[in-house]
């Protein structure tokens, strides 16, 4: 049998080179049938839109186990052309800025899931914090405003290739039709806080967040040069949006930072 090339690991799948032009993503045993699926019409879906993302090809089974074909992209990650050329980070932040903003504008699909049901959902499973205060964060989101953008649910530098051909957005999963300014808070808050390494000095995690929160800040205004927007109102997105994050299997230290920015945002009354 065949070995073959991996290349990258997630939880849900390996990803491995099958020629110069293809990849294919192996979904561990876990994973359901509805769930493949459910990416493999996503990605078909978004690859018609005309944005700059990988073509899907087809469902098949590899050494056993279920495959989605994708086109492979040859090119670095925008977080791994960051540290490799810190010196470029405020020109790379403004291009994803701006790349996520073409997303937000571009065409609509009706058959994606509803960002405020994900959202509801994703809360309702986390233990990290108390009924009290997931009753709270829901009243909360049902103040905000659904809207109707395509939202990438998951956008950040390290789903975005820098090809020859310029840079390849992947990794649609999680696409949902929402309010833009939640899948921007999402994407500020990863940008803070994702990732946090749990073994590191004091000194070096305190520098890291310095630095993380200033790349952060560049990316809310370059976005806002796009697509103006009160502050206050991403604002608002921040509460539901972490909490909905502490869902996924976080670092300790980021999971920490999340929990601690929720309940001192219900502290300090900032629902009402």
């Amino acid at each position: 049998m065949e070995t073959l090339q991996v290349i990258g690991e997630g939880n849900t799948a390996q990803v491995v080179a099958l020629s110069h032009q293809k990849v294919a993503k192996l979904f561990f045993a876990h994973v359901t049938e509805a769930a493949i699926e459910h990416e493999y019409v996503i990605h078909q879906a978004i690859s018609n839109l005309g944005l700059p993302t990988p073509f899907v090809y087809k469902r098949e089974m590899i050494h056993g186990k279920r495959a989605v074909i994708y086109e492979r992209i040859s090119g670095p990650t925008l977080i791994r052309q960051i540290e490799n050329k810190p010196w470029r980070a405020f020109p790379l932040i403004m291009q994803l800025a701006k790349l996520h903003a073409n997303v937000h504008d571009t065409k609509k699909l009706s058959n994606l899931p509803s960002l405020h049901d994900v959202i509801k959902k994703k809360i309702s499973s986390v233990d990290a914090i108390n009924e009290e205060e997931k009753t709270m964060i829901g009243l909360h989101l049902k103040k905000l405003s659904d809207g109707n953008s395509l939202c990438h649910g998951d956008f950040h530098p390290d789903n975005v290739l820098l090809s020859e051909r310029g840079p390849i957005i992947i990794d649609w999963t999680d696409a949902t039709m929402g309010n833009r300014l939640a899948d921007v808070a999402r994407t500020l808050l990863i940008l803070k806080y994702g990732g946090l390494p749990d073994h590191t000095s004091q000194i070096r995690f305190r520098t890291t967040l310095y630095i993380r929160k200033l790349l952060a800040s560049h990316y809310v205004r370059s976005y806002k040069k796009g697509y103006d927007f009160p502050v206050k109102e991403l604002e608002n997105w921040t509460l539901p949006i972490a909490a909905a994050r502490l869902s996924e299997n976080l670092p300790l230290r980021e999971k920490k930072q999340l929990v601690s920015f929720i309940q001192q945002y219900l502290k300090d009354g900032k629902t009402h």
